[in-house]
């Protein structure tokens, strides 16, 4: 398991060109079960699973001013101390006026066999699109675990009457 820089996936590309190389992506703020089910879902489409993680901006202006809950680099270390991931790095190129241009950066760089996301991806057009165009094989996986991120913070909010 190893955190990379964005520059960095062409070398993963190059080096295991024999391997199937199966890419995801998400903010992954207060890792829970879901992460972990789905990343286990992700590594056994392949040899390989690299994971790009959005950075605190990106999160920001997707979820809300007081997300992410962990800040990038907290998050960074613990998606890369997982098992199931063999590398890791920050989205710090996505921003609000396009939140997947990363993706397009990453799928050029990495040549990824399999990108995998789950059912309730936003954008799914953006992604099919760009899936076909690099030739990417796209997986869409079931949400197993019934909870996001999102619904735990609701939870731990009523639970203890935060506002």
């Amino acid at each position: 398991m190893t955190a990379i820089s964005f520059e960095e996936l062409s070398s993963i590309r190059e080096k295991f060109l024999d391997k199937k190389i199966v890419f995801c992506s998400g903010s992954f703020d207060l890792t829970h079960l879901g992460h972990i089910l789905f990343f286990e879902g992700c590594k056994n489409l392949g040899d390989l699973l690299v994971v790009s993680i959005g950075g605190d901006n990106l999160v920001k202006e997707l979820k809300g001013e007081n997300r992410p809950v962990l800040d990038q680099s907290i998050r960074l270390k613990t998606i890369d101390s997982l098992k199931p991931v063999d590398y890791c790095f920050l989205d710090t190129i996505s921003d609000a006026s396009n939140t997947l241009y990363g993706l397009d950066l990453a799928f050029e760089k990495l040549k990824p066999d399999v990108y995998v996301i789950n059912q309730d991806a936003f954008n799914l057009d953006y992604r099919k699109n760009l899936c076909k165009k690099f030739r990417v094989k796209l997986v869409i996986l079931e949400r197993v675990f019934p909870l996001s991120t999102t619904d735990i913070i609701n939870k731990i909010k009523k639970a203890y009457s935060f506002s």
